[in-house]
Formats: structure tokens, C-alpha cells, sequence
């Protein structure tokens, strides 16, 4: 029998301990965009807009006269969503006989909101964006912050069967929620941010096995 541990912590997103030789995420509140895989239930994510698509939002956002607004029009709002991250643990068998493993695995989730947008913008945009920020998560409802508020930990272990022939993977997933839309800021009458915006709030985090075959006896 073989023995693996696995600890992963989430603090502001990931650390992972394996085989304890410990790999630490960057701290950065916009690593949702690094997931391997987001599936939204309806719409899309901001990068997967074209640049056209967006202009045309912004354009009809800007029509008229504003004197000192901030303008948002919401393209998704609070979308549920499934992501997976990176695998945990992965295994092949190429003998002839089953293999088991004892796996650990240690789960810490951390509530955070991510907040990204893709900015056109003129030397004052810091404050725009502040404001973009503020606006934009009132109408969608999300209370929005860089520091953590909430923490769940989930311990388990199990026996891991891996038969002739097939490979095991052991993956992190979990439900996030995404929020994007298009802004423009105007102060006295003058553009000084446009762009994109897109909060993705971490809900949860469960690990998933899945098995497949890479060989059969003949």
C-alpha cells in the first residue's frame, strides 16, 4: 500500500502541501483567470468579449450628455458558475494487477471576491476605477473587499483503487459566481475610464476523482 498526503489550503486562493514540499499560489485577488476550466451556466467571461463587442456596449452606454457620471451596464449578473482549478493527484497503473493508495486530503476555503477590468483610461483612472468598483457591486449586490471574511475546512481520507490498466486523477473544483458588464466615467463632461469590469465571487471548493482506461488486455 501506498501512502500520499495531500494538504491544500486556500488563503486568498492556494497553498498545497505535497508529499510536503509545499507550492504556494500568488496572493492575487484576479487568480480565478488562471483556472483551468470556468463554465458559466448562461453568458460569457469578460476576456472571452471581442474588443468590437465591448465598444459597442460603451458607445450606447455613452450616448447622450453626462457631466460627472459613473455608467455601468451589467452584461452578466451573478451568474452561477463550476470552475475547475489544477489536479491534486494523478496516477497511472500500466501493471496487471490493482494498486491502492491512502490519500489524505485536507480542503480550506476562503470566501474572497475578485475584482478585474480592462481599462481605457486617462492619468486620473485609479479613482475611476474606485468608483467603477463601488458602483458596479451595489447594483449586482456583492460586497466586495480584498480580505477574507469566512473559512470552511474539510478533512478526508479514503482508499483510492486504481485498477490495471487506467489512470486515477484527483482534481480541485468548486462553484464560483461572475459578474461583468461595461462602464464609462465621466467627469465634467470629460471620458476619463472606459473599459471592461468582472467580479467572480468563490463560493466553494470539493475535490472530484475521475478514472479512465489507458489500456486493455487483449
Amino acid at each position: 500500500m501506498k501512502k500520499f498526503m495531500i494538504t491544500l489550503s486556500l488563503f486568498l486562493f492556494l497553498v498545497i502541501l505535497i508529499k510536503g514540499t509545499k507550492i504556494k499560489a500568488e496572493e492575487s485577488n484576479t487568480d480565478y483567470q488562471t483556472y483551468v476550466e470556468i463554465v458559466m451556466s448562461s453568458g460569457k467571461l469578460l476576456k472571452n468579449y471581442k474588443k468590437e463587442e465591448l465598444d459597442s456596449y460603451i458607445s450606447k452606454l455613452n450616448e447622450g450628455f453626462h457631466f460627472f457620471d459613473v455608467l455601468i451596464m451589467p452584461l452578466n449578473e451573478n451568474v452561477k458558475s463550476s470552475y475547475i482549478t489544477n489536479t491534486l493527484f494523478s496516477v497511472e497503473n500500466k501493471g496487471l494487477t490493482p494498486v491502492k493508495y491512502d490519500v489524505s486530503i485536507q480542503v480550506e476555503t476562503t470566501n474572497v471576491v475578485s475584482f478585474t477590468s480592462s481599462v481605457s483610461a486617462s492619468s486620473g483612472a485609479s479613482v475611476a476605477i474606485k468608483k467603477v468598483k463601488a458602483e458596479a457591486s451595489s447594483k449586482a449586490n456583492i460586497e466586495y473587499s480584498t480580505k477574507t471574511t469566512t473559512s470552511v475546512k474539510e478533512k478526508k481520507s479514503l482508499v483510492l483503487e486504481v485498477e490495471a490498466g487506467s489512470r486515477a486523477i484527483i482534481y480541485l473544483m468548486g462553484d464560483i459566481t461572475i459578474t461583468n458588464g461595461v462602464f464609462s466615467v465621466h467627469e465634467f463632461f470629460f471620458n476619463v475610464a472606459k473599459g471592461g469590469y468582472e467580479f467572480a465571487v468563490l463560493n466553494n471548493q470539493y475535490t472530484r476523482i475521475e478514472k479512465d482506461v489507458i489500456w486493455q488486455e487483449s
